[in-house]
């Protein structure tokens, strides 16, 4: 049992530091103004978001997770980078929100526009922060967890729903809890739009 225990740790530090240098090499392509790189194709952007929701089941075993999926069709993005946005805003949500209450994704294609949601239950982001919270290195709390980082994920997020000619926006109260809302077109033709409110 007590090496089980070492192995879950090292295990733990080392998914932590991949996820760090990761978020690192992201931020200096952005900042020596490349961006964050983008491969479109035609996907089910739900069954994209289902697959993560299953694998972040398996990584935060302590959290339960709810997908729900609005709206039918097919959308035109990186599969591989709505992964990420919605790893980065599940891991925000295990970290910072209630445990007690689900983490609920959800997916949504509505005419032109393609949505991704995740909120989460718990206190909410200070009002001081909100401001600031997508800027690089930014992080609400210091509380010490498995989950800390260089404060990335929220500019990251940002970068790729910009990359998909899109943005995000963030709605958070103590009593309806967080809500972070990526929109993007679902083809690449139309023209950039501003994230909806949450």
């Amino acid at each position: 049992p007590r090496d089980t225990e070492l192995l879950g740790q090292i295990s733990q530090s080392s998914e932590r530091a991949q996820r760090m240098i990761a978020d690192l090499l992201e931020f200096a392509l952005a900042r020596v103004g490349r961006g964050i790189g983008i491969t479109r194709r035609t996907v089910n952007l739900h069954m994209v978001i289902e697959r993560s929701v299953d694998e972040l089941r398996v990584a935060f075993p302590q959290a339960r997770m709810i997908h729900e999926q609005v709206g039918v069709g097919l959308a035109e993005v990186d599969s591989d980078r709505m992964h990420q946005i919605v790893g980065n805003l599940v891991a925000n949500s295990v970290a910072y929100g209630d445990l007690d209450q689900p983490i609920k994704v959800t997916s949504t294609l509505q005419g032109d526009i393609a949505m991704l949601s995740v909120h989460n239950l718990g206190n909410a982001i200070p009002e001081s922060s909100l401001g600031s919270l997508f800027e690089p290195m930014t992080r609400v709390s210091e509380l010490d967890t498995d989950l800390r980082s260089v404060g990335l994920g929220l500019f990251i997020v940002r970068e790729i729903a910009k990359a998909h000619g899109g943005d995000v926006a963030v709605n958070s109260t103590n009593e309806m809890g967080t809500s972070f809302c990526v929109s993007f077109p679902r083809t690449g033709t139309p023209p950039p739009i501003d994230a909806p409110p949450c």
